[in-house]
């Protein structure tokens, strides 16, 4: 299996993390989607993906789709013929680029079409028959500006407790950073819910489970107590009840399964301090 990703322009990179993709021909088995606080934009040039749903029905998310997983994993079926490139997302940036509040997306798959109409599905359709990758990171990239200057939203005070929630998750108050923000937590948590789709207190829960995850399946061999703790977890305990919640298996039984197929992870491009910020 081929895999890239591609820094995107300056002007996109407070948004977006990378544009990414895999390639093969052969079969593959494909990881499942896990909860995050950012979201996944995927455009196929290859065989899209079929979708398996809570209640066993297989969905064709057709040639360019949404996944937004917050509370549980998107399984995807094992597939041939892959070719696609991804936007990722950053947390909470993709309210920047959709005329669709992020509450309605959480937990779903959705076709390009139900979100930008007849554009989104005429940019699907161009980056399906570009000749190559970097037509294909141009026409993205046109595209994804179009969509920050129509939708964009000048909240810096809603950037800084995105970012204290995600990179601060273990040690940051609600209370406190409502305080900082010079909102009551009443309003704040209000606000919040409106912009981004989900609670601070769960944004920050999801965000914890997100990078503990990340960093078992980047690591080898992965001790995930020691990384649990550091992430925040009170005890095994407490991990390993957060990590079934979220995935439906236990820890150990999925870094099994892990072991042996592809995962969606990469290592971050950007320190905690350098993540460039909204101009």
């Amino acid at each position: 299996m081929n895999r890239y990703f591609i820094i995107p322009r300056a002007e996109l990179q407070p948004y977006v993390d990378r544009l990414w993709g895999w390639e093969s021909e052969a079969q593959l088995q494909l990881p499942p989607m896990l909860p995050g606080t950012g979201a996944e934009l995927l455009f196929h040039y290859g065989t899209p993906f079929t979708l398996q749903s809570a209640g066993a029905e297989c969905l064709d998310l057709g040639p360019a789709h949404l996944l937004c997983a917050r509370r549980a994993p998107h399984r995807l079926l094992p597939q041939a013929g892959l070719g696609f490139i991804s936007v990722r997302f950053r947390s909470g940036a993709l309210r920047h680029f959709c005329p669709v509040p992020l509450q309605a997306v959480q937990d779903e798959a959705v076709p390009i079409r139900e979100l930008w109409g007849h554009a989104g599905l005429d940019v699907a359709c161009r980056v399906a028959e570009a000749a190559d990758r970097a037509s294909r990171v141009s026409i993205l990239e046109d595209w994804l500006l179009a969509c920050l200057r129509e939708h964009g939203k000048a909240q810096p005070a809603m950037e800084a407790a995105l970012r204290q929630l995600y990179y601060q998750h273990r040690s940051v108050r609600v209370e406190a950073l409502a305080d900082q923000l010079g909102m009551s937590r009443r309003h704040f948590e209000r606000v919040f819910r409106e912009q981004i789709g989900m609670t601070p207190k769960a944004f920050q829960r999801t965000a914890r489970f997100h990078l503990t995850t990340r960093d078992l399946l980047l690591s080898t061999p992965a001790d995930y107590l020691a990384s649990a703790l550091d992430h925040g977890y009170y005890d095994q305990a407490h991990f390993i009840h957060d990590f079934q919640a979220f995935v439906g298996a236990s820890p150990v039984a999925f870094l099994k399964f892990a072991s042996t197929v592809a995962h969606f992870y990469n290592p971050p491009l950007f320190t905690p301090d350098t993540v460039p910020l909204p101009r």
